[in-house]
């Protein structure tokens, strides 16, 4: 059974899915919705590597060590992850139109963040490079998704 033009533009609009986009959505850059879905995809990768280090914090028992997995792990993004995430909920997964204003502010946010991350970073360091066995990857995860989306953003939204 295939469904109604009025059934897709619905699952198109609350879902996202399926189907061009209507008038007011646009067309999103070449490789933007992939793009984006590494970028949620990377940052789900890095707080699950976060939470797995703040477990092993907690249950070393050291109450220094508890108070690190509870307010020292937040800032090794600085404030990048948090300027650009809200950059990014802005614009959606189809930005359109939208993104090409956004680019010059995306496009600088992306390169901050890129930058920060492939600059010297001793909090960064050590947690990558932990002493409790527990893989952490921020710079590989991330940085790949930044690339992809630097790339989508700069790509022709036409």
């Amino acid at each position: 059974m295939s469904a109604s033009p009025a059934q897709a533009a619905w699952v198109a609009r609350v879902l996202g899915l399926g189907g061009a986009p209507g008038p007011a959505e646009g067309k999103a850059a070449p490789g933007w919705s992939a793009a984006f879905a590494g970028w949620r995809a990377a940052t789900a990768a890095v707080d699950a590597q976060i939470a797995s280090l703040q477990a092993a914090l907690r249950a070393a028992g050291s109450p220094v060590l508890q108070e690190i997995a509870e307010y020292g792990l937040n800032g090794l993004t600085g404030n990048h992850r948090v300027r650009l995430t809200a950059a990014l909920q802005e614009l959606g997964a189809a930005p359109g139109p939208k993104l090409a204003q956004a680019a010059p502010k995306l496009g600088t946010l992306l390169q901050e963040f890129e930058a920060f991350l492939a600059g010297p970073n001793p909090k960064l360091d050590v947690v990558e490079d932990n002493p409790f066995g527990v893989p952490v990857g921020i710079r590989a995860t991330l940085v790949p998704a930044l690339r992809a989306l630097a790339a989508a953003t700069a790509a022709d939204p036409g």
